[in-house]
């Protein structure tokens, strides 16, 4: 498929049967998601960032008021990463965002609030300034390792 027609495939699945708010709703999540110099190319043929963003349409396609996105700049390159990167923060202002990841420069790059879980209890609630003031010096890395390696 095509991402148009992949992201019109989705757009049925959810309801929009008129044809103008198929129309509105399908440019709405291409426009945002930066994705109309590639709506007519298989999603087969398009670079691991792109298809990432062709996720992140289908996803916003129904405009929700929350998002949960699960290592979204996984396996990209640096510009690809930077660009969703920027499309998830352009995203916080409207919605929120919670971003799962073990990848901490993800965290400093985009979220304003950190909760780390080990062994299934959260140990911290906080904002990366507040985290990386409360241990001077260190990375989100460092702290990471430092709170959540256990002797057993």
């Amino acid at each position: 498929m095509t991402v148009e027609e992949f992201l019109s495939f989705i757009a049925d699945m959810r309801g929009y049967t008129d044809k103008e708010a198929k129309e509105k709703v399908l440019t709405r999540a291409l426009t945002i998601c930066h994705l109309l110099s590639v709506r007519h190319q298989t999603i087969e043929t398009l670079s691991k960032g792109y298809r990432q963003r062709v996720g992140l349409a289908q996803a916003i396609l129904h405009d929700p008021p929350c998002l949960v996105l699960d290592e979204p700049t996984d396996g990209l390159d640096p510009n690809q990463k930077r660009e969703v990167r920027k499309l998830i923060s352009s995203m916080s202002k409207d919605k929120a965002i919670i971003l799962s990841t073990h990848i901490l420069e993800e965290v400093d790059a985009m979220c304003n609030r950190i909760i780390i879980i080990a062994k299934g209890k959260v140990i911290v609630d906080s904002t990366p300034t507040k985290l990386k003031e409360e241990h001077p010096g260190k990375s989100l890395e460092d702290i990471f390792c430092e709170l959540t390696t256990f002797d057993d």
